[in-house]
């Protein structure tokens, strides 16, 4: 997805929530997922990193395995909750999530989300 969907395709993401130590949006349901090619610090035998949804160990590969997920209402404007309240998540969460690809002039790729499934 994140190198061939073109503006307004319709596309499906399984990844978890991390890619930095903060990956939320303050009050707002927004947050960054990564693709589950990369390996998160817990997943590494011997690391002890203490924030390990950073990713610090791959954040050379970060940019091309990750994208930027906006939970939208109905007028596709970002939900006014936190996505950990609004979908009870936390750091390392897998999900899946469906929506509209949207491109900035960097290439770099956004969501809008119209679901997200949290697997438990």
């Amino acid at each position: 997805v994140r190198e061939s969907a073109q503006d307004d395709d319709d596309v499906v993401l399984v990844g978890k929530i991390g890619g930095s130590e903060n990956p939320w949006i303050e009050g707002r349901a927004i947050f960054t997922l990564v693709d589950e090619s990369l390996k998160s610090c817990d997943q590494i035998p011997g690391d002890n990193c203490p924030v390990p949804w950073d990713y610090c160990c791959a954040t050379d590969q970060l940019k091309d395995a990750s994208a930027l997920i906006k939970v939208v209402d109905e007028n596709g404007q970002p939900i006014k909750t936190d996505a950990r309240e609004l979908l009870g998540v936390r750091e390392l969460t897998q999900v899946i999530v469906k929506g509209k690809a949207k491109r900035d002039d960097a290439g770099n790729l956004t969501v809008l989300a119209s679901g997200v499934f949290v697997k438990k």
